[in-house]
């Protein structure tokens, strides 16, 4: 690319160029409304320099010109301590394709969200609002550097979210229900009635479900619930740029957790809602399993182009942006519990008193390692079987003392969409896992 030749000519040791285009489509329906919330195409171009081991930037919705150029490298100013690790040129283009292609216009998508607002109004008489959300992007990436690699990316994401609230006397229900996928339209690649069936379940559940009494119970996590742990609780603990002052960062080969526990975040699992691809990363990167904790043992981080260089280790292609317009952060992709080899129905059995744990509403998770989760299904699990449903209630702890008190893995394993947020920018991730079961855990009834 001339722009990078030039970027070199000013001085830089280092350059890239990233290309984004985005074409898409969002749609809201709710009890008393349809809208078009967004419909149209973003592009633009990013172009960054590394000068006098400090980093420039320039973004533009047009082409790079030389005068952009020398605006990136007179941005570039610091404490010149940048020193990135430099990749072999490469040549590569990737086009994930859509399974189930479906060419329906605006009005036949809008139509299908209505008959679905009506079907979930018809499930149950105390239902009194709904909101459905669709969207669907069309993204187009390439990357270019001044180490000779040009790498372009094709693919598609679109899903729907449901929000439903019931009423019965002064008792108040919600439920919620999301589905994405980057195999295609979500009404070709989910099944209608069962996501109407889990709807009307969590509605139900919330108006006859028991509170439990606050304290420490044995629970058995979900694939959903693990998933948002291994997400919450330990990915952003091992992005680098977090991990260096975090909790487990000092605790490299050390063992925090039985055999049974270990901990994945992969570039593309094969699994319909693993939605964060990145098979190359926004550094032009390739991306690789990485094995957070490995039997028990902390391993490695999540790195960019500087932290695998400080951090001595390969690059893991975890380098995301939200857009063109946005710098490139340290991000996770699809993290989970790797699945073990014992039942479902065996580790169930084996719970003689204690709580499933089937579906989380939202979580945070503080640098010292502390958490906190809602669960809007759970089960109470008496001698073995599952017994009656619960109400919204919240989970909390410490990760290392949780990883500790981890007994039996399953070998029933699946991967759930997400959108995860980090300074001010948000990418698609998968989460997901085997069901995991846990001694100890601090259990109490949530307001919402």
């Amino acid at each position: 690319m001339d722009v990078l030749a030039r970027a070199e000519s000013y001085g830089a040791t280092f350059a890239d160029l990233r290309y984004f285009k985005s074409k898409g489509l969002s749609l809201v329906v709710t009890e008393d409304r349809e809208q078009v919330s967004s419909y149209g195409t973003e592009r633009g171009y990013s172009l960054r320099v590394l000068y006098r081991n400090n980093w420039g930037y320039f973004s533009s919705s047009k082409e790079i010109e030389e005068e952009n150029v020398k605006q990136a490298i007179n941005s570039a100013v610091g404490n010149e301590n940048v020193n990135i690790i430099l990749l072999p040129s490469k040549h590569d283009e990737i086009m994930l394709k859509p399974r189930y292609e479906v060419s329906k216009s605006v009005h036949e998508k809008m139509e299908d969200l209505k008959r679905l607002r009506q079907k979930l109004f018809d499930l149950d008489s105390r239902i009194k609002s709904v909101t459905i959300r669709y969207a669907e992007e069309e993204i187009r990436k390439e990357y270019y550097s001044t180490e000779g690699r040009e790498i372009k990316q094709s693919y598609y994401l679109s899903g729907i979210s449901i929000n439903v609230i019931a009423r019965e006397g002064d008792t108040i229900s919600s439920a919620y229900h999301r589905h994405f996928s980057y195999q295609g339209y979500p009404f070709e690649v989910f099944n209608e009635e069962e996501i109407l069936d889990t709807v009307k379940m969590r509605i139900n559940n919330q108006f006859i479900g028991l509170t439990p009494k606050a304290g420490l119970y044995t629970v058995i996590l979900s694939p959903d619930v693990s998933g948002v742990f291994a997400h919450e609780a330990i990915g952003h603990l091992a992005e680098a740029d977090l991990s260096t002052n975090g909790i487990l960062f000092p605790l490299r080969g050390k063992k925090i957790a039985p055999d049974s526990v270990t901990i994945m975040d992969s570039p593309l699992v094969q699994y319909p809602e693993g939605i964060g691809v990145t098979l190359y990363d926004d550094e032009g990167v390739e991306g690789r399993d990485v094995k957070i904790i490995d039997k028990g043992v902390v391993k490695e981080s999540l790195t960019d182009r500087f932290y695998s260089l400080y951090l001595g280790q390969k690059p893991t292609g975890n380098a995301r942006s939200e857009d063109f317009k946005s710098p490139v952060l340290i991000r996770m992709r699809n993290t989970y519990f790797a699945p073990g080899d014992i039942s479902y129905q065996e580790i169930l059995r084996e719970t003689k008193n204690g709580i499933l744990l089937v579906s989380p509403s939202g979580g945070q998770t503080s640098p010292d390692g502390t958490f906190q989760f809602g669960i809007q299904e759970s089960y109470l699990i008496e001698n073995g079987e599952i017994s009656k449903p619960l109400k919204t209630v919240g989970i909390s702890g410490y990760t290392l003392e949780t990883l500790k008190s981890v007994v039996s893995v399953s070998k029933e394993f699946n991967v759930f969409p997400g959108f995860c947020g980090k300074d001010g920018q948000s990418v698609p991730v998968g989460t997901g896992g085997p069901y995991v079961k846990v001694e100890k855990v601090k259990v109490g009834g949530i307001v919402g």
